[in-house]
């Protein structure tokens, strides 16, 4: 008897409709969601376009062997790591591209989704820290011995640690952060969970060149500026680590705390 009793409240619950989420709302939440799937485009094929550059500084030539299996490791695992995001990647542009949202069950996974992708966005990125690590010992061919060696390998692992940084700051917050923002926003309010005032941010240069590019070229507009603010960042970094560097051998050679002849036959040692 209590099993039948059991049988018919389930299936009682079974056909009670979930929460339907109104239209104002489903409005509101595809903006950010059209962003979102909008830039997850636009780094996958920043990523196509740029991973030939896995290769660079590869050591082809090395004498020793042992560096060229090293470094075909280093190389396979950064492959692994790509596939393994990617696959994640992918299952969320799927989620972002159902065609509706119509109960707040939707929303609320959509959250957690989203939440849990930024946490995996940024693993990732922090995962090539170790790697660089790595890369940067192969430059020298894990030799301290040689003068300025360590010096080389600090520049090295130093120019990655930026890349990283910049990344996790600015680049996870415009791409996707600020829009993951909104959904959790409205995924709270919809359940009735305080939500403090929304932080009032001054537009940057970002965020202006991205709404001039978007009103002259529609949605492709955001990816011109993407694409356009990633090389131009790219070249910033190695352009300022370059000019400091330049002044830094300078000031040390003046100074004759750095031997030019020495370093330079360090540099060469390198290829």
């Amino acid at each position: 008897m209590e099993l039948e009793n059991f049988k018919e409240l389930w299936d009682k619950d079974n056909r009670q409709d979930l929460p339907e989420i109104s239209l104002e709302k489903q409005r509101e939440i595809h903006s950010p969601m059209q962003m979102l799937k909008l830039n997850m485009e636009t780094e996958f094929w920043l990523m196509l376009f740029t991973l030939p550059m896995l290769l660079i500084g590869f050591p082809f030539a090395a004498r020793d062997t042992n560096i060229i299996i090293i470094s075909g490791f280093v190389v396979a695992l950064t492959l692994a790591f790509i596939i393994y995001f990617y696959s994640r990647f992918l299952k969320l542009y799927k989620i972002l591209c159902k065609s509706g949202i119509n109960t707040n069950y939707d929303l609320f996974n959509l959250k957690t989704q989203l939440l849990i992708s930024k946490e995996i966005y940024i693993s990732y990125y922090i995962s090539y820290i170790p790697l660089a690590f790595l890369l940067s010992l192969i430059q020298i061919n894990f030799h301290f011995d040689i003068k300025y060696n360590l010096s080389i390998f600090g520049v090295s692992f130093l120019i990655t640690l930026m890349l990283v940084w910049f990344i996790i700051k600015y680049w996870m917050y415009y791409m996707y952060g600020r829009y993951i923002e909104d959904v959790v926003r409205l995924v709270d309010e919809l359940n009735g969970v305080e939500v403090g005032p929304k932080k009032v941010r001054g537009n940057s240069w970002f965020e202006r060149s991205q709404k001039f590019f978007i009103k002259k070229f529609g949605l492709k507009g955001n990816i011109l500026n993407t694409v356009l603010w990633f090389v131009s960042v790219y070249i910033f970094i190695i352009a300022f680590l370059t000019i400091v560097l330049v002044l830094f051998i300078v000031i040390g050679v003046k100074l004759h705390f750095i031997d030019i002849y020495s370093l330079q036959k360090a540099l060469n040692n390198l290829n």
